[in-house]
């Protein structure tokens, strides 16, 4: 936990063309409450949803071809509750000064390349799947940046710290203790944190980023993963002190970034650790070292989850045959893939065939 108590300044200019979506929705140096009163009436955003009953608001707002590609996701769970959901690419850096609003915001990274001047002698660089957990007063201003070319993929939840407190545990001191210092911030500091991404976050995350639904169901969906994602991230304080705390260069995150990729892909067969630090560069140990630390699950269990998934698929969408999705999946014999399957999902590869056919 770390934590500052002055304003922070930097040399760069804010230029409200270049900046992020404080400055693109409501100007530079506002806050995401003006944000999210503005999406209304702001020019920029492509579609807005509404469900009246849970008092649920959503609006997309796309980049340009001259900006890049992609877009800000703005959903308003009620007031001072907002999720913002990054998924783009800037052509050019992008600079933005962020006042303090008194929230508490939840930062789950799964890719992308973000600079916070956190102190005027400290720069933090956001620049791996990892959770950043912000508690930046009133009157302390920070900026931002993001770099050229980098995909941002993220999700951003900010909320009260006493709506924190009042809905996901009985009291504050029932929290762990770096999660209360945020939450009890006095005024005119800066607190963070920052955690590695569990596999559990990062998969509901990514939920979030490819929501697959529109309209009001859309936003229930949000509701209810960022609920989910929240409930992730204090339960993920619990076993803080006993998360390393390594630092890794870039190209070592590339290198566990691509053979993460190479997992999500290759299924039969399933790459050894030996096979798969020769194709991405990497030393075993680092690999495997790194790759727990840095996603949260070890290659085994990690690679195992993407063939179930796999299978999951072929099996209740492609309509294959068990055999086939045992082979395809990198098993020898149907049997040995009919028992990791149950292990995994508590039911047999041959009933979730009868429920998509019966």
């Amino acid at each position: 936990m770390s934590s500052a108590g002055q304003k922070v300044t930097t040399n760069l200019q804010v230029n409200g063309s270049e900046g992020l979506c404080r400055t693109l929705l409501a100007g530079p140096g506002h806050g995401l409450g003006e944000v999210f009163a503005n999406l209304e009436r702001a020019p920029q955003v492509e579609r807005l949803v509404r469900h009246p009953k849970r008092g649920l608001l959503g609006a997309r707002v796309m980049l340009t071809a001259d900006e890049g590609d992609g877009y800000w996701e703005f959903t308003r769970i009620r007031d001072d509750f907002y999720v913002v959901v990054w998924n783009f690419i800037y052509k050019n850096p992008r600079f933005e000064l962020v006042p303090g609003d008194g929230l508490i915001q939840f930062n789950f990274r799964v890719t992308g390349d973000l600079t916070l001047a956190v102190s005027s002698a400290e720069q933090l660089r956001f620049n791996r799947p990892s959770l950043l957990v912000w508690a930046q007063s009133q009157g302390i201003d920070v900026p931002e940046w993001t770099a050229p070319s980098a995909h941002e993929r993220m999700v951003v939840i900010s909320v009260r710290p006493d709506f924190l407190v009042e809905h996901f545990v009985a009291s504050i001191a029932d929290m762990p203790l770096p999660l209360q210092a945020c939450v009890s911030s006095p005024n005119g500091k800066l607190n963070y944190c920052l955690l590695p991404l569990t596999a559990q976050m990062f998969d509901i995350a990514n939920k979030l980023i490819n929501n697959p639904f529109n309209g009001a169901l859309g936003l229930v969906y949000t509701e209810a993963l960022t609920f989910e994602l929240l409930c992730a991230a204090v339960g993920g304080f619990s076993g803080l002190s006993a998360s390393p705390n390594e630092e890794y260069t870039e190209r070592e995150l590339k290198c566990l970034q691509a053979a993460r990729s190479v997992l999500t892909r290759q299924f039969t067969p399933a790459p050894t650790i030996t096979k798969l630090a020769r194709l991405v560069g990497i030393a075993e140990t680092a690999l495997t070292r790194g790759f727990k630390a840095v996603y949260g699950e070890t290659i085994f269990d990690f690679s195992l989850r993407c063939r179930m998934q796999h299978a999951l698929m072929l099996l209740r969408d492609e309509h294959w045959s068990v055999d086939k999705v045992s082979e395809a999946v990198g098993y020898s014999h149907s049997t040995s893939f009919a028992t990791a399957f149950r292990r995994h999902f508590g039911l047999r590869p041959i009933d979730v065939r009868r429920v998509k056919t019966g």
